[in-house]
């Protein structure tokens, strides 16, 4: 009886590692979620139809970002929705990474679904030596 407890326990825990997986990564868990700076500079390099979008407010976009970014503070970002295309690749970032989560559930609630979102923002980008535009 104890080696089924176990096997029941095991089973578990591994039912709730692949639940995690596929709520960190969003829907259907299709690669899109969290990635690293270093896995955000190679999506741009290696997908040209990303669209980068910085939610900072529009003096730290001035000050400092990821070239061919756009900016729209997550302040307004539920009213400028339509700027935006519910089909593109979007990379969502912010300074350390707690406006672009905010930002990455308003892009979700919304419909889109394909959203990356870069852990530690532009300061972890710039802390691994990227570049950034001004």
């Amino acid at each position: 009886m104890e080696k089924r407890s176990q096997m029941i326990v095991v089973f578990a825990g591994m039912v709730l590692a692949v639940a995690a997986y596929y709520v960190q990564m969003g829907s259907g868990g299709s690669g899109y979620g969290n990635v690293d700076v270093a896995e955000a500079w190679d999506l741009i390099a290696d997908k040209a139809d990303l669209v980068i979008l910085d939610v900072r407010t529009v003096s730290e976009y001035e000050s400092g970002h990821l070239e061919g970014s756009i900016n729209i503070p997550v302040e307004v970002l539920r009213g400028r929705l339509s700027e935006l295309n519910p089909d593109d690749e979007l990379l969502v970032y912010c300074r350390t990474g707690n406006r672009s989560t905010t930002a990455v559930g308003i892009l979700r609630e919304n419909d889109y679904d394909h959203v990356y979102h870069m852990d530690g923002g532009i300061t972890a980008w710039m802390s691994a030596g990227f570049p950034t535009v001004s």
